[in-house]
């Protein structure tokens, strides 16, 4: 950790946000603390500027304005910004990579078998366009087929033949207004159209009608990676790049992308309601009252798309909670048979033993000696 400087001698440093992300702002902070700056944030969530301000260096999130770019450049003082470049400023700058984000969106629907993959958009902004030219591209690469879908076409994929289909959206407020769209024209989320939104926010992707799935792009790092190359430039320091791009740490899975990619409605249905209800003491029958067609036909349809057993799916997903358990708490396994719907510890041992090929005591023992 860096020694902090006398409290006169310490650099001045406005933080200066058009757009806020608390993250941005933690990141900053962290940095500033370390660098014993005197961090100025009082317009961080104002969206407003100082009539005036003297300081050694800022760090701004500008966006589109260029009322900000302007002040900014009268301020004869090192900036660097964590925007998307809008071609309005040449600052410093460090941003998510977009081209990760979209790799990581891909990745996570071609293992689940999607063929057909889109951007979800309602607004044509800057990060909309960055970040749809990515996943195009991504998707190109992959092989799959892409949409460009502006949130009134949702209600069009069904006519296209579009379903199953993975979307992606610029960030988390448009990937709840997708998730609406949805619901409004009757698409099912995930069996028809899986959505992942970006930013992770929790408090808007968790009490979602559909819990969404999102990208985390890492904004603190963001924050932190901008202060030091700030602080880089304010001691005279050559930058070696004058624009980072920050990796995505990865995907937190809700369950609006919890399906795999399934073209029959009513198969999507029930493993839908399977991957809902698994931990209770599902029925066969139960499954099928999820559905409009009989158990006959819904066994014979659920095979032919996922090349396994309604049952099998069912145990299959019961197990792997059970590993979960067995892997992170001390519960009996009486008890762990009850949490994932075997209701006893006889039938949890012997189905256990037929997917995994060994039992739930001997499997938690193998498990402690890996972690040492």
């Amino acid at each position: 950790m860096r020694s902090h400087r006398a409290g006169h001698d310490r650099k001045r440093v406005l933080l200066l946000l058009q757009y806020y992300d608390y993250r941005h702002h933690l990141g900053v902070a962290r940095y500033a603390l370390e660098a014993g700056w005197a961090l100025e944030d009082a317009y961080t969530q104002v969206r407003s500027l100082p009539e005036s301000w003297e300081g050694d260096g800022v760090i701004s999130f500008h966006g589109p304005s260029q009322q900000f770019v302007d002040w900014l450049q009268q301020t004869k003082v090192p900036v660097v910004d964590m925007g998307e470049d809008c071609g309005i400023s040449d600052f410093p700058r460090v941003q998510t990579d977009n081209q990760r984000i979209a790799e990581l969106a891909v990745a996570h629907f071609a293992e689940r078998g999607y063929k057909k993959v889109g951007f979800a958009w309602a607004f044509d902004t800057i990060i909309k366009h960055r970040r749809q030219e990515a996943m195009e591209a991504a998707a190109k690469a992959r092989g799959l087929k892409f949409y460009d879908v502006p949130l009134e076409r949702i209600a069009l994929l069904g006519a296209e033949g579009a379903f199953p289909i993975g979307l992606l959206t610029p960030h988390d407020a448009i990937a709840v207004r997708a998730l609406r769209a949805c619901e409004d024209a009757g698409v099912l989320v995930p069996e028809q159209a899986a959505l992942i939104g970006v930013d992770n926010f929790e408090y808007r992707c968790e009490p979602a009608s559909v819990p969404l799935s999102s990208i985390d792009p890492d904004q603190e790092r963001v924050g932190y990676e901008a202060a030091a190359m700030l602080d880089k430039l304010m001691s005279g320091k050559t930058l070696e790049q004058r624009a980072i791009r920050v990796p995505p740490i990865g995907i937190v899975q809700r369950d609006s992308t919890d399906m795999a990619a399934v073209a029959d409605v009513e198969v999507a249905r029930a493993l839908r309601f399977i991957v809902q209800n698994f931990r209770t003491r599902l029925g066969l029958r139960d499954v099928a009252r999820a559905t409009d067609i009989s158990l006959r036909r819904l066994q014979t349809r659920f095979k032919e798309h996922l090349d396994r057993t309604i049952l099998q799916e069912i145990n299959g997903r019961r197990v792997k909670h059970a590993q979960g358990l067995l892997a992170a708490t001390r519960k009996k396994i009486h008890v762990v048979a009850g949490e994932c719907g075997f209701g006893s510890s006889v039938k949890l041992i012997r189905v256990f033993r037929q997917y995994v090929g060994t039992s739930p005591k001997r499997y938690r023992k193998q498990v402690k000696e890996i972690k040492g």
